[in-house]
């Protein structure tokens, strides 16, 4: 690469480009540092090395590369609204927040942006808001497809989903996310034609095929959501209210805050230093929470890896639960949660599993668990509720 240090600022800038279009990222890294080394402050070079760095999962690199724009450029707002999305890759909603509305306040049409706060206000569960951004986004871009996908997954009936997937079908008949939950949906209206065809296609061993396949072979369909909370809601509404609930896997304790405004009491399990190992793409460290652990009134965590802690607490007699919440993601770590759970889990305990489906290796993580878990204990289960759009199943377990 010595033979790039000749060209020009412009010329290396333009190989780099390239390189990085073509996903050579080792060589469009080293060619950006080349521009850097000539000129320190090339925003654009800064804000593309941290795109690199954020898709290699360099969060804090790729945040330094952002910062850095801004400090020079306190107006540039596609490193206002990347910064954004690390500081939602790493948890702290408030962050990425004011990066996105400062992205907006710069750019007030811009669409990527008011996509992005959309999600976050949908994390907080302020669904409105997040619909307000969503349309927002869509009135700028008509054509936006991921504002659309995301309009899909707040709306709380079938016909309002099936809307907003059939105008992505519209702008792109291929895209094959939207014509799978399409067929899911139809589905759940007593037309299976469409998930059949694609049972049949080149498409078949899609995760989300072979989710919603495992779905419609159940005895009885589950309720469907499309959304966290309304999902939450209704396993509230069906749960045992006086009891506690417990969660495994409380990271920066959005869900627990929302579930501990209803039972008052819960138990959370977690590191707070995020995955204890990789996880398929995900690589160690991830949903960190940088050892912080959530100040919430009601609240009681228990910090540590399950195999160190759960025995311990459990050997101690627990409030049989109203529901437990799993979100550790890995086989090895919600076994662990559920062998040890097991003893305030009665017939009336609601399961819910936060990543049991949908994920391209999902029946090697929560789906495994669960069932090598009932297999071990003559159990079964029930499947009580479902959400393909957020990947959440809640079961009830009974005895074979």
């Amino acid at each position: 690469m010595d033979k790039n240090k000749s060209l020009t600022i412009e010329e290396n800038f333009n190989l780099a480009i390239k390189n990085h279009q073509e996903n050579k990222t080792d060589i469009a890294q080293e060619l950006y540092n080349q521009v850097l080394k000539i000129n320190p402050k090339h925003l654009a070079t800064l804000n593309n090395l941290g795109t690199i760095f954020q898709g290699l999962g360099k969060n804090q690199k790729a945040k330094d590369c952002y910062e850095k724009v801004i400090e020079i450029n306190p107006n540039h707002m596609n490193a206002y609204n990347n910064l954004g999305i690390i500081f939602q890759e790493l948890g702290n909603l408030q962050k990425a927040k004011d990066c996105y509305e400062k992205a907006i306040e710069i750019n007030p049409n811009y669409s990527n942006a008011y996509n992005n706060l959309g999600t976050i206000f949908q994390e907080l569960g302020e669904n409105q808001k997040a619909k307000d951004c969503y349309e927002k986004a869509i009135e700028i871009n008509p054509n936006y497809i991921e504002a659309y996908w995301n309009m899909h997954t707040m709306t709380s009936n079938i016909d309002d989903a099936l809307t907003a997937l059939n105008k992505i079908h519209k702008i792109d008949d291929k895209h094959i996310k939207a014509k799978i939950m399409i067929s899911a949906i139809e589905g759940f209206k007593g037309n299976f034609n469409d998930f059949n065809n694609l049972l049949s296609s080149p498409d078949s061993n899609h995760p989300y095929i072979r989710s919603i396949k495992w779905v419609f072979s159940l005895p009885k369909l589950p309720k469907i959501f499309f959304n966290r909370y309304d999902f939450f809601d209704a396993i509230i509404a069906s749960s045992e209210i006086s009891r506690p609930f417990y969660e495994f896997g409380v990271w920066n304790g959005v869900a627990f805050r929302y579930l501990i405004k209803t039972f008052k009491k819960g138990f959370g399990f977690d590191t707070f230093s995020g995955l204890p190992v990789d996880w398929h793409d995900e690589k160690k460290g991830k949903y960190s929470a940088f050892g912080s652990i959530p100040k919430i009134e009601g609240g009681e965590f228990i910090v540590g890896k399950f195999e160190d802690t759960l025995p311990d607490f459990f050997s101690k007699e627990r409030p049989t639960a109203s529901l437990i919440n799993f979100d550790a993601d890995l086989y090895s770590s919600t076994l662990c949660a559920l062998n040890n759970s097991n003893k305030v889990i009665d017939e009336k305990t609601i399961l819910i599993f936060d990543e049991l489906l949908m994920n391209k290796n999902w029946e090697k993580d929560e789906y495994k668990a669960l069932n090598e878990f009932c297999d071990n204990l003559g159990y079964d289960y029930d499947v009580i509720a479902v959400s393909f759009s957020t990947k959440q199943v809640a079961v009830k377990l009974k005895k074979n």
